[in-house]
């Protein structure tokens, strides 16, 4: 069992910052009743084991892979199973701007998640937590890091409970994406992509956004131009043709429109601010 309490350094203005942080594992008892007043943020991901959580009137069953958000001022009661105690990670934070960030990312109110990801959110909890544990508060832009670190893990991932009985899908879709990255210069056709997880483009399509944020033809050209920077500063002396063809588009005027849309430059302005610096 760890947890750490930190002094309030709001005197920063971290973007975010812990109040405390910590890992129960199989506690005795954990029975949390947060009352309205309350106001950091606070998140919580379930390693191990399983409880509940009371929110908005209703009564959610967690198990491993779960995750609960705590807006402020939100009244939330969470406890753990008396049958499957469980392994938590949780953190308390603040930072000005955090209402807006959450807000705009879809996180108005305290909710109940999954994560697609399990491995990352952990893995960033135990990077906060072995910072701590070995320096104290003395590095505290890198405690301010790592907490942005486990929060944006949990955007990234997060899928709503009610979508839970998707997650093998959307797990599919992730393990897609390599490839789909490695041949984005052939193509695109749907219907090959949605095969493959035996679903229909429509579903597929639906699903892809929901894992992703994004649309397969958006990520599509997302890898394009990704592809397509290397190629102008790796090679100065190849055509903006050539990239263009080796990247998947065979048109140099469509290249450069989507080019320009990602990068607000053309290509050849990419080329040359980048090989100037």
């Amino acid at each position: 069992m760890r947890s750490f309490y930190l002094p309030d350094l709001s005197e920063f203005h971290f973007f975010c910052f812990p109040h405390s942080v910590g890992n129960y594992t199989k506690p005795d008892q954990h029975h949390i009743n947060r009352m309205e007043g309350v106001q950091d943020f606070s998140l919580h991901y379930i390693a191990e084991g399983s409880g509940y959580v009371e929110l908005h009137h209703k009564k959610y069953e967690l198990s491993k892979g779960n995750v609960f958000l705590h807006i402020p001022n939100d009244p939330m009661r969470y406890y753990q199973s008396e049958d499957d105690p469980w392994n938590i990670y949780w953190i308390q934070f603040y930072g000005n701007a955090l209402s807006a960030f959450l807000l705009e990312n879809g996180h108005y109110q305290s909710s109940v998640w999954t994560q697609s990801h399990a491995s990352l959110i952990e893995s960033s909890f135990e990077h906060l937590l072995d910072e701590i544990e070995q320096f104290n508060f003395l590095r505290p832009s890198r405690i301010s890091a790592l907490n942005y670190s486990v929060l944006i893990e949990f955007i990234s991932h997060a899928i709503p409970l009610s979508a839970y009985r998707n997650l093998n899908n959307f797990e599919k879709i992730t393990a897609l994406l390599p490839e789909m990255q490695k041949k984005a210069h052939l193509p695109f056709e749907l219907a090959i992509w949605s095969d493959k997880l035996g679903l229909t483009p429509h579903y597929f399509c639906s699903l892809f956004k929901k894992a992703t944020k994004m649309t397969p033809v958006s990520y599509i050209t997302k890898c394009r131009i990704q592809s397509s920077k290397q190629l102008l500063l790796s090679h100065p002396s190849m055509s903006i043709k050539e990239v263009s063809m080796q990247c998947g588009y065979p048109g140099n005027s469509y290249f450069n429109k989507k080019f320009m849309e990602s990068e607000g430059k053309t290509p050849e302005e990419f080329r040359r601010l980048h090989l100037k610096a």
